[in-house]
């Protein structure tokens, strides 16, 4: 069989064209003796920016009080001890207190306010005047307002010469919501000659009715003294979170203790829920 000269000319045109195609793609991926890597391009760090994200939670952050000042009143109640069915245990461990701090007109941690600074004071009065209450601490101070790992507890004491008396810790820092926490020896004198036990770890939120200081019985007044007394020390301890912008009530069947917190700084109370604590949304 005999191939036509048309055949033989197409197969060397084709044999051409592969030749320089392969040459060409050669020419492309092998690297050349003289060129050099481009430099990887320098992100400069003044051109760094921080996420919008991050920035504004800063923002708010700042906003939030950081200061403030603590009020307290606390009181005993007065009862007929056969009237209580629920018994307590004696305080048979002291209330740790080698690191606390006791407020005080010179600790710049805990600067106790002066009389005319606090706002509780009417109120203090009221139970002085109602025979069925024993108020016997009233204290205000300013403190920072930290996180828990930050934050230092506080000494609430009471004249210890007196009956009856508080003394113990007190620890408030800043979460979601700004969180209380007490750890208290109550020291007090039963009514009658029948011995009352206290009571440990006894753990009671706060309850949203404060006594009804206003409404003074009339035979409050005479009030009879038992001829017996015995002396008690109880321990309270309790935790809660502070959430409304208004005076907050930790109940106990013994005593109560009154709390007010404001801001120091001007700035709004983190997660206090208040038309007038101007909460950031």
């Amino acid at each position: 069989m005999t191939l036509s000269k048309s055949f033989w000319a197409l197969t060397v045109k084709s044999l051409a064209l592969c030749i320089f195609g392969a040459q060409a793609y050669a020419d492309q991926t092998a690297p050349t003796q003289n060129s050099v890597p481009a430099p990887a391009p320098i992100t400069s760090v003044e051109n760094t920016t921080i996420p919008p994200v991050v920035i504004t939670e800063q923002n708010n952050e700042n906003q939030y009080a950081t200061q403030i000042n603590v009020e307290l009143i606390i009181f005993q109640r007065l009862f007929e001890q056969d009237s209580l069915n629920q018994k307590f245990p004696e305080l048979t461990s002291a209330i740790p207190l080698e690191d606390v701090l006791l407020p005080s007109a010179e600790l710049p941690q805990a600067r106790t306010l002066a009389p005319d600074q606090m706002q509780l004071n009417e109120i203090f009065t009221k139970f002085q005047q109602h025979g069925a209450y024993i108020p016997f601490y009233h204290q205000a101070w300013s403190q920072p307002l930290l996180q828990q790992s930050n934050s230092f507890p506080l000494r609430i004491q009471s004249d210890p010469s007196t009956v009856p008396a508080i003394d113990g810790r007190l620890l408030i820092w800043q979460d979601d919501k700004i969180e209380l926490n007490f750890n208290l020896a109550f020291s007090y004198d039963s009514l009658s000659g029948n011995a009352q036990q206290a009571f440990a770890n006894l753990a009671q939120s706060a309850v949203s009715t404060v006594p009804d200081i206003d409404a003074v019985k009339e035979d409050s007044a005479n009030v009879e003294t038992q001829q017996t007394a015995q002396r008690h020390t109880i321990q309270y301890q309790s935790q809660s979170s502070y959430t409304d912008n208004q005076m907050m009530y930790f109940d106990h069947p013994l005593f109560g203790i009154l709390v007010l917190i404001n801001s120091a700084d001007g700035k709004p109370l983190k997660g206090v829920n208040s038309e007038n604590n101007n909460e950031l949304q």
